[in-house]
This record gives C-alpha cells, sequence and structure tokens, in this order.
C-alpha cells in the first residue's frame, strides 16, 4: 500500500473541505469507502442502536503499517493525494484526508489492523482526539474500525440525532448504494444483532440489485450497456410499464461514486419521454464512467456532487443508453402486466412513437359524492371516463414534465404563496391556498371572514345583474363599475369549497393487505409520520428491509392504486410538505367540481347567472378557480369613458 503522510499546505488548501461527519452513516460511509479504496473483497458493517452507540466496519484489504496509524489520523493525512496535479485524476472514493481525524475527535475510536507481510498487527485507540493505546498485537490480515458513543463530547450535536431506527436507515441506505455498484465486494450488514443484508460478491451488478431491492423489482429492469465519445454507461433501468410515482429509486454513479445529478436525472426522463405514462418516472442503477479529467468530485465535503466538463455530452449519452435500453427491452426480459382487481378495469393507452397499445390498470369510474344543490343551479355531477382516467387526468399530481434543467427540490413553493398572499392583502381579499384542505383543529381559524357589523354590509354597493358575454362571461354592474365573472371558474370554486366542507375521511379495511417495497426515504418518510397517516386514514405496518403492508385505506380512495398512492405521500414528504390531505385529495375534488360546474358555450338561465353572481361578489374570499385562473375582473366607469372619448 502507498504511503500515508501529510499533504502539504499547498494541496489541502484546494481541497474543498469541511465537516464530514454529521450522523452514524457519514461515519460509516467514509469507513467503507476506505475498505473499499484497500482493496477488499468483503466488508461488513454492524451497527447497534442506530451506530449511536456502536459502529464496526470490517474489511480484509490491505491494512495500515504500524508506523502510519497514527498519521492515519492526522487531519489533511491520506495515501490517495500527494501532489494538487492529480486532484484533476481523482478515481479513488477518498482523497481528503480529513475521515478519519473527524471522526476520532467526536467519537471513541479502536483500530486493529494488519498487512499481509507483516507478523503483528496494530492496535490503536483514540477518543474525541487523544491517543490511548498504541501497540502491536496479533489479528487477521485487513482493518477493523469500531467507534463508540458518537459525539459523546458534543451533546448539542447528538441531540440532533433522530431515532434509532431512522439512524440505521440512513446507514443501510448508505451501505446499499456501495453494494450496488461493487458487485465484486460481498457485503454484509448487521443491525442490532441481526443479519439483515448480504450480497454475494460475484461481481453481477443485478445479483446486487436483487440482494437489496428484491425479486420484484429486479424483475422490472432492462439492461444498458452503451459508449460514446470515450463515456461508457452501464446498468439497469426500469422498463416503461414498471416504472414508478416518484423518483426515489434514481442511483447514479460517477466512476462507481454515488452522485445527485440534474443532468443525469433530466437525460433519463428525457430518454422515457412518449414511452411513459404522466405521472410515472423512470427507475434506474447507473454507473457512468468517464475520464476523471472531464469531471470534477471536489465541489462539496459529501462529495455528492460533480460537475462536468461537457453537460451536453453527458446528456446526449445517457440519453442514448436509456433510448436503446427501451428499445432493447423487449428482447431482454418479458415482465408480466399488473392483475387487475375486481375494482380496475384494462384500457389501452397509445404509443406516440409507435401503433402498439400499451395495456395500462386503471380504477373504475365510480362516483363517491352526491351533490348537493348549492342554490337554483340545478347541475348533476360528471364523473371521469376511464379513457380519461388513463391519461392522467384526474390521477394524483398527473401532471409531470420532462425538464431539461435542475428538477424541482420541493412540491411546495412557498415563494408563490407568499406573494399571492402579500397580493391579496394590497386588495382586501382574503388569499386561499391552492392547496387548502386544512385539518379540522385549524379549520376555524381560516374560515373565510364575515362582515362585524351590519353598517359594514350596508356599505356595499348594490348588485345590478345585466346580462351574460359570448354565453361564457356574466355582467353586472356594482356603483361606478362594470365587473365580468367567467361563470364556470365561478361555479366550479364554489363546488370545491363546498365539496372541502363536507368531506370526511374514514379508514376502510382492505380485504388484503398491499405490501410495499420502499426505499430507505420512503419507508422512514411514512414511519416517521405513521400516527399522522393514521390520522387520514391510512393503517401501515412497518417491516424489516425497508417494506410494509398496509391495512386500511381511506375510503374515498378505495379505487386508487395504493402502492403507487402511498409512493407520492412518501414523495410528499422527503420534500418536507405536510399537506398530505391536500396531496391526496384536492386533485379529485378539482375534478368533481369542473366535471360537474356550469360549462361555458352553455345555455344558463338568467336567473341561475344572476344567483351566481351575487353569490360570487358577496364572499370576498372567492377570487380564484381551485386551478388559480381569476373569476372576477372589473372595468370602471371612467376606463369606458375614456374609451369614448368623454374624459381625458
Amino acid at each position: 500500500m502507498a504511503d500515508i503522510k501529510l499533504l502539504d499546505k499547498s494541496v489541502y488548501e484546494l481541497i474543498a473541505a469541511g465537516e464530514v461527519i454529521e450522523r452514524p452513516s457519514s461515519v460509516i460511509k467514509e469507513l467503507v469507502e476506505n475498505a473499499v479504496d484497500a482493496g477488499a473483497s468483503r466488508i461488513t458493517v454492524e451497527i447497534k442502536n442506530g451506530g449511536i452507540t456502536f459502529m464496526r466496519v470490517t474489511d480484509n484489504g490491505c491494512g495500515i503499517p504500524f508506523e502510519q496509524v497514527p498519521t492515519a489520523f492526522l487531519r489533511h493525512a491520506t495515501s490517495k493525494l500527494s501532489t494538487a496535479d492529480q486532484l484533476d485524476n481523482i478515481m479513488t472514493l477518498g482523497f481528503r484526508g480529513e475521515a478519519l481525524a473527524s471522526v476520532a475527535a467526536v467519537g471513541r475510536v479502536e483500530v486493529l489492523t494488519k498487512c499481509s507481510e507483516d507478523e503483528l498487527g496494530t492496535s490503536y485507540h483514540i477518543e474525541g482526539g487523544e491517543e490511548t493505546v498504541y501497540e502491536k498485537t496479533g489479528c487477521p490480515d485487513g482493518t477493523t474500525v469500531i467507534i463508540r458513543d458518537i459525539f459523546f463530547n458534543t451533546p448539542a450535536r447528538l441531540k440532533f440525532m433522530k431515532k434509532d431506527v431512522t439512524e440505521g436507515n440512513y446507514v443501510q441506505a448508505v451501505v446499499d448504494r456501495l453494494a450496488l455498484v461493487y458487485p465484486e465486494i460481498a457485503f454484509s450488514f448487521i443491525r442490532d444483532n441481526k443479519t439483515v443484508r448480504i450480497t454475494s460478491g460475484d461481481g453481477k451488478m443485478y445479483s446486487s440489485i436483487y440482494s437489496v431491492f428484491g425479486r420484484q423489482f429486479a424483475a422490472s429492469l432492462t439492461q444498458v450497456d452503451y459508449q460514446q465519445n470515450g463515456i461508457k454507461i452501464n446498468g439497469y433501468i426500469s422498463v416503461p410499464h414498471a416504472c414508478r410515482a416518484n423518483r426515489q429509486m434514481q442511483y447514479f454513479f460517477i466512476n462507481r461514486r454515488s452522485v445527485r445529478n440534474a443532468t443525469c436525472m433530466a437525460a433519463l426522463e428525457e430518454g422515457y419521454r412518449n414511452s411513459v405514462m404522466v405521472g410515472k418516472f423512470p427507475a434506474c442503477v447507473l454507473n457512468i464512467e468517464i475520464a476523471p479529467s472531464e469531471v470534477d468530485v471536489n465541489v462539496s465535503p459529501s462529495k455528492t456532487e460533480v460537475r462536468f466538463s461537457n453537460d451536453k455530452m453527458i446528456f446526449e449519452a445517457v440519453y442514448l443508453a436509456v433510448k436503446n435500453g427501451i428499445l432493447n427491452a423487449e428482447n431482454i426480459k418479458e415482465i408480466e402486466a399488473p392483475k387487475p382487481s375486481l375494482n380496475t378495469q384494462t384500457v389501452f393507452a397509445e404509443d406516440n412513437e409507435e401503433d402498439d397499445k400499451i395495456p395500462v390498470v386503471v380504477p373504475k369510474p365510480k362516483p363517491f359524492y352526491q351533490e348537493k344543490r348549492y342554490f337554483d343551479i340545478v347541475k348533476e355531477p360528471e364523473y371521469h371516463s376511464a379513457e380519461s382516467t388513463s391519461t392522467g387526468n384526474v390521477a394524483l399530481n398527473a401532471t409531470a414534465t420532462v425538464y431539461k434543467s435542475n428538477p424541482p427540490q420541493n412540491i411546495f413553493i412557498q415563494e408563490k404563496l407568499d406573494e399571492d398572499i402579500d397580493k391579496a392583502e394590497t386588495t382586501g381579499y382574503e388569499f386561499i391556498s391552492h392547496s387548502s384542505l386544512i385539518r379540522k383543529e385549524s379549520a376555524e381559524e381560516d374560515k373565510p371572514k364575515i362582515p362585524n357589523s351590519v353598517a359594514e354590509q350596508e356599505n356595499e354597493q348594490p348588485i345590478k345583474y345585466i346580462g351574460e358575454l359570448f354565453k361564457t362571461y356574466i355582467i353586472c354592474e356594482q356603483g361606478e363599475n362594470m365587473i365580468l365573472i367567467d361563470k364556470h371558474a365561478a361555479h366550479e370554486r364554489i363546488r370545491f369549497e363546498q365539496l372541502k366542507k363536507e368531506l370526511v375521511t374514514t379508514a376502510q379495511l382492505l380485504t388484503e393487505s398491499v405490501s410495499l417495497t420502499l426505499s430507505a426515504e420512503e419507508w422512514t418518510a411514512l414511519a416517521d409520520n405513521a400516527d399522522y397517516l393514521s390520522e387520514l386514514g391510512i393503517e401501515i405496518d412497518f417491516l424489516d428491509d425497508f417494506k410494509a403492508e398496509v391495512t386500511a385505506f381511506p375510503s374515498m380512495l378505495s379505487d386508487w392504486p395504493v402502492e403507487d398512492t402511498m409512493q407520492k405521500i412518501a414523495a410528499v414528504l422527503i420534500g418536507g410538505g405536510d399537506n398530505i390531505e391536500g396531496e391526496l385529495y384536492d386533485d379529485i375534488l378539482h375534478s368533481v367540481a369542473c366535471k360537474g360546474a356550469i360549462k361555458a358555450h352553455e345555455y344558463t338561465s338568467s336567473q341561475e347567472l344572476e344567483i351566481l353572481a351575487k353569490r360570487i361578489l358577496g364572499d370576498k374570499s372567492i377570487r380564484y378557480c381551485p386551478h388559480g385562473r381569476p373569476i372576477v375582473t372589473t372595468v370602471s366607469k371612467r376606463e369606458i369613458e375614456k374609451n369614448f372619448g368623454r374624459i381625458q
């Protein structure tokens, strides 16, 4: 092995340094990456209590010579880098020389290490940066690192740790990612004295995927093997009709380093354009091999972000690799279509590129709401047909655009909401959020305000109904203003608000529980919010190895695919959102309100229009339809007279 030595100041100042130890998973990531760089063929990771009290990483790598062990725990000491020029050609996972020093500063560390050519190994103990034991001892070839009581000397940081199960899931996710891209290494993961992950180390990525994610996910994949302009891409992608409800199962590796990169994500989804239904996202495990000089991994302390010298070249390579993988999918693996249940039916979605039709299982249309009349407008509710459902008109969050820039980081755009609220305050109107289904305990606070006195109501000018324009807009006169009202948008908003008030969510036990295979992030997000989901009528039993079973589901959503819906909920929670009611029901209520509302260009009696206009103008909290379009616009008498030249 190369000698470990302290980097020169002129070199380590060029490195994007920073605190690399945030939680137990950060420690495991650094230690396992060191084991990989040491040439290990077997790596065992063991944790207890989420890694907070105990972590152990054992490998059969090259080991560390006796005289170099203390140096390894000095900051900026590494065997993988010596000159500034080498920063442009980094092929190892580690290179900063900070990990062991950071670990030793916040935990009680024990190291047993031995090189194959040495008779004796080394026992080294260091606590809070202070060396306590340094001696020769007998031990097997390789290195074992034990960390106890992480953050024992920094209690302020310890209190920010999450529950043991959550921290343990983060650790398992780290091990899983490395196991996916290093199939030649046999990984073992032991959690609270129970072995939960073993990979074969047979060198086949498909075997690692099978071990990590299970048979069902592995069976939905097709292989990718593509080269272009010196870029080699290999791995697996999901077949189009097995895509998922979110992006949580997209794994990208650059030179076998796990990364998050918007260019790769955009290229992947662009490759599936016209091949996947709206609202579905492909899964992948892709390793991109590129010359080290063409990629900068020295960007962030976590080393999960990279920069390419030519983003366009990477985009084209990933895009073409995915396209070829999709075209070859039929020749590689035959996937059985999902079996329809009693409450589903099979329709066919057109493929825009070919004449083939893709079978899609969708819920049968089922009225779940019996409309109550709000005023004299008689209108029966209309419901989506199977065809409209199959194109995503009713699906939860069904609109999704393949992006060519950075993907959205959070579905909640607070800046836009704040902007609308500010506008509402300046106009005197009360803003109603577009995702406005609220929890029952806060409902009283957010009800539209009613004038405090009769005098306020008397100060309002009387509304005079004039007529209808283009069979779409109601014309009214109020004081010195002419008011135009979009009749469809107005009726749609009234219906939507009434539906929300009358919405009651109840849990419905499922005749057969639905099994879920989740990513670590999905499992953790759902488990941390189990009580909240239970309030919404969703009961889940959380099992080992990131699996769960849904035993009860809201009766209102009884015809919706449980697995897809739970993946969408997990995506909302991972993104920091907590308005699950809105995510589950707003789109459905929008659709019902829209379909049952008065239509533009249809005949509506004057009496109905007058009642609708007075209802809208009498409630200043209603100024936008559920989709955000304005309902009312005003033209002043002064503007009209200026247009006719009566005034200047």
